[in-house]
């Protein structure tokens, strides 16, 4: 049944990439919440406990090796300390920030005493008991640091939004002409309301402006054919070149072109044609 209603609706090309800046941006506000809330004071825990493990190994060497104290001198001295967290340096919850005890693996006189190794072969020995990596962050995450991944998490959230919002709105909306009345950006009018008509970025980007007379208001509506229709070919008659059309047959107001020579057309023409490739290719 033919049908003189153009009627284009938003194109996968729009939905396809307003989804994806959604879940982008979504991700990225998961991750930064993610590294405030649990991964830097995580970090901060193993930062601190490999520090003890260096502190211990120079411990060490100091009491026993140089000061020749006794298997039972270390493993006193090694139930005495406890591990140093500073203010300022988020550990997780459960942690006790003033009463955690060196490891246990620290006080085993035969692991601290094994030449070339030491404290890291206790490290090794515990960060793997504990699912720690072998080498911890270089430096550990203060409290701006952690706030900053707040903040970043919320403009992410935010942008998340906005790319929702506008992908809902688009959703809804479609870009119609039916016996001389256009809708278009969530406006309706008549074809003889439009004083202004600029193509100038249409061939190239889909994208034309319709400037409605002053007694109608004067506003400049957005007639966005990549969006709206697109310009593949089998999506004829309702795509947004077949709109287009429509409106030029029915407008008698200026027109605002790039004058064409000859030269100028045939490459316009070759873009144009990429153009729509692409647009067939997405």
């Amino acid at each position: 049944m033919q049908s003189d209603t153009v009627e284009c609706k938003p194109t996968m090309w729009f939905t396809g990439r307003a989804v994806i800046m959604a879940l982008m941006f979504l991700g990225f506000g998961v991750y930064f919440y993610y590294d405030a809330a649990t991964g830097y004071p995580q970090k901060n825990l193993e930062f601190f406990m490999h520090k003890a493990f260096v502190d211990a190994g120079a411990l060490f060497d100091r009491e026993v090796s140089g000061k020749g104290a006794s298997r039972e001198d270390w493993e006193r001295t090694v139930l005495a300390r406890t591990v140093e967290f500073p203010e300022g340096y988020q550990v997780p919850s459960g942690v006790d920030r003033d009463g955690t005890p060196w490891p246990a693996v620290l006080a085993d006189y035969g692991v601290m005493s094994a030449p070339g190794k030491g404290w890291s072969a206790a490290w090794q020995s515990y960060s793997g008991e504990m699912r720690y990596p072998i080498k911890p962050v270089d430096h550990p995450y203060d409290d701006s640091k952690i706030f900053e991944q707040w903040v970043a998490g919320s403009v992410c959230l935010v942008l998340a939004m906005v790319a929702l919002f506008f992908l809902v709105r688009t959703r809804g909306r479609k870009m119609v002409l039916n016996d001389g009345q256009v809708t278009a950006a969530g406006r309706v009018f008549r074809v003889e309301d439009i004083a202004r008509l600029d193509l100038r970025r249409w061939k190239m980007k889909g994208l034309a402006l319709a400037t409605l007379k002053p007694e109608c208001g004067g506003a400049r509506i957005r007639l966005d054919g990549l969006t709206y229709g697109g310009f593949r070919k089998e999506d004829s008659p309702h795509n947004a070149e077949d709109f287009m059309k429509a409106l030029l047959s029915l407008y008698q107001g200026e027109i605002v072109d790039y004058e064409e020579t000859p030269d100028s057309a045939d490459t316009s023409a070759r873009k144009d044609d990429e153009e729509h490739a692409e647009h067939d290719a997405v």
